[in-house]
């Protein structure tokens, strides 16, 4: 799987005219030596986004009337596609270098191996989120099986990433992404490593990918993240969790920016909290209530 490996690059877009360039690239660069195609699943995009991707030789499916849903977008784009191999990321990463492929490639070639995601390097991102970060892809490979079920869930606890990772096709047909608000990458990851799959996390494998969120958008991303935790039953060491990284952010904040930052990184963090603790309680909301808090879109 490691030698001229058959490749399906899927990717959901919406008006990302600004960042594909690079990406298209990146794949562009591994082409010559695997077979690859991209599959790209449009959200309505108004700009010259579908005209790049036609450009790059993309197959581009829209989601047939139905609303853009984290799960659902990739499982459309992965039914479309070919190959024995399935590449997702989000349109705003930028592979690094030659190599950012082989080494997922290397670790699906383990016959026990479901699933492999690479390191996202926070160019650009915001010193909270670049913290973060860099808890949740560090330098070292890592191992998950299902023993690492046990573990509690937090901070550099990721079981997968559907910004940058890669499945056997023939995983994903037997275990789809569920269809949840958000977090379906670590729902995923949990039902595959239960079924008695492994996971990798390959940091030879890279992506520049980072955020800087309003305060805004963080409390909604949070509150997404804190509904979809909830349900999976992840969500209960969050306090306990959160505390630890906080605290270690705190001390990264003051050594990498000064003191002078952490007023906001605080006002941040609780804002992020908030967002999270309020969407653990999205079941007991009304509909509309929960579509007013979060980002991604609620039926």
């Amino acid at each position: 799987m490691n030698a001229a490996a058959s490749v399906s690059v899927i990717v959901p877009t919406l008006n990302g005219a600004g960042t594909l360039p690079a990406l298209l690239a990146g794949i562009a660069r591994v082409a010559g030596r695997h077979a690859v195609e991209i599959v790209a699943v449009d959200s309505g995009s108004s700009d010259a986004t579908t005209a790049l991707l036609r450009d790059a030789g993309a197959v581009v499916v829209d989601l047939g009337g139905e609303p853009f849903g984290h799960a659902s977008a990739r499982n459309r784009g992965a039914a479309h596609a070919r190959c024995a191999v399935l590449v997702f990321v989000t349109q705003d990463v930028e592979p690094v270098g030659d190599g950012w492929l082989e080494p997922l490639l290397v670790a699906l070639a383990e016959p026990q191996v479901a699933g492999a995601f690479g390191r996202q390097i926070p160019r650009g991102a915001s010193p909270e989120e670049t913290f973060l970060a860099g808890v949740n892809y560090p330098a070292t490979l890592r191992r998950l099986t299902a023993a690492d079920l046990d573990v509690p869930f937090g901070p550099g606890r990721t079981l997968f990433s559907s910004a940058f990772g890669a499945m056997k096709r023939a995983v994903w047909e037997q275990i789809p992404f569920p269809d949840i608000v958000m977090s379906e990458d670590q729902a995923w990851a949990r039902e595959a490593l239960r079924a008695g799959h492994e996971v990798r996390y390959v940091p030879d494998a890279a992506v520049y990918h980072g955020h800087a969120l309003a305060l805004s958008r963080a409390f909604r991303r949070n509150f997404d993240s804190g509904g979809s935790l909830e349900a999976l039953g992840l969500a209960g060491a969050s306090w306990r969790s959160g505390l630890r990284h906080l605290a270690g952010e705190a001390r990264w904040i003051a050594r990498e920016r000064g003191v002078t930052r952490l007023p906001y990184t605080l006002c941040y963090e609780v804002v992020r909290m908030a967002g999270f603790q309020l969407g653990r309680l999205e079941r007991a909301m009304p509909r509309g209530m929960a579509r007013a808090l979060g980002e991604a879109p609620r039926a």
